[in-house]
């Protein structure tokens, strides 16, 4: 694979504060916003403090664990960072939430669909744990056969466009991963680790950088370029080499996504890429956290209307929740449209 070229930017969500002093968190109005959220400083130092809940910010076609007597617990994500002294420190605690070596089956058609462009393992056994941060990046160029319409991949497959294909630009996200970890006997996590803040690397495989994800239609019939509610859209994934690492500054002015995930004791792909199965999560770009019981609303989201928060399907009910397929099975190329 050739050497990709560095994403459009496309700053367009910002960290909790930016700037001086403290701001707690529930500006987005709606109760039951958490009081315990809360930041201060600036892209070059300073300190962000978020809840963590289950269900509160995960892609298409995750599966949020329910792991035992965990369901209505809380965790907190701390991230302390200096331009000058080159670090970024974090650390996350909770009490009785997680199991060691976490188990999961999933059942193909059912809240298992495989993907070529984010190949994920379909079951875990004796898994691990890994904390990602994540946030938006730039525009990236998707490529689609002209001729049947199929995705074909992304400018980090190809040095150019391949020839006879149609490119759309759709928008992105990077991910940092931190190193594996386990809770103790009763479920207790006290994970602490250090990043580099000019070029962060991944704190499990320092060779490499961002994972870059996106969530492309895997073919353009598909997808109604005005109504990503009616369109079908799926994951794409691609691991950067250390090299294309960016600054945590790139990270800070775009906002956050915080998540847990459960991945399997051994890499499955290599360079290896994160898994859907989700465990804790929030966001901070929503005039806030995400409070409890809500969930990032990707539709709105990307349609940009208001407002980007819903109510978590999951909330209430301690069990697995597949988050489902983005599709309403629409054929915008035939003349019925199905």
């Amino acid at each position: 694979m050739s050497r990709p070229r560095h994403l459009k930017p496309r700053h367009v969500g910002v960290v909790i504060a930016l700037g001086a002093g403290v701001l707690t968190a529930g500006s987005s109005g709606l109760a039951g916003a958490p009081a315990e959220a809360e930041s201060g400083g600036d892209h070059h130092e300073g300190f962000m403090r978020v809840p963590l809940y289950r269900g509160a910010g995960v892609p298409p076609e995750a599966t949020v664990i329910a792991l035992p007597n965990n369901c209505e617990r809380d965790m907190q994500a701390t991230l302390r960072w200096s331009e000058d002294d080159n670090t970024v420190r974090v650390r996350v605690t909770g009490k009785g939430v997680l199991v060691p070596h976490p188990s999961v089956d999933r059942t193909p058609g059912v809240n298992f669909f495989p993907n070529p462009f984010w190949p994920e393992i379909e079951d875990i056994v004796n898994g691990r744990y890994q904390f990602w941060i994540i946030s938006q990046a730039g525009l990236l160029d998707f490529y689609y056969d002209a001729t049947t319409r199929d995705l074909l991949g992304s400018e980090l497959d190809f040095a150019a466009p391949p020839p006879g294909s149609i490119t759309i630009e759709l928008p992105s996200v990077r991910a940092i991963g931190s190193p594996f970890f386990q809770p103790d006997e009763d479920g207790d996590v006290d994970l602490e680790f250090t990043l580099a803040y000019d070029k962060t690397v991944r704190a499990d495989l320092p060779e490499y950088a961002q994972v870059v994800e996106g969530f492309p239609p895997p073919n353009l019939c598909l997808s109604n370029p005005y109504r990503i509610d009616l369109s079908t859209i799926r994951g794409y994934a691609k691991t950067l080499p250390a090299s294309e690492a960016v600054s945590f500054a790139d990270y800070l002015r775009n906002g956050f996504f915080l998540s847990i995930t459960i991945e399997p004791p051994e890499y499955y792909t290599f360079p290896p890429l994160d898994h859907l199965f989700s465990t804790y999560s929030n966001g901070t770009q929503f005039g806030g956290v995400i409070p409890r019981g809500y969930a990032w609303d990707i539709d709105a989201t990307f349609g940009n209307v208001a407002p980007p928060i819903r109510p978590w399907g999951g909330a209430g009910a301690c069990e697995d929740y597949f988050t489902g397929v983005h599709t309403k099975g629409l054929n915008f190329c035939s003349p019925e449209g199905n």
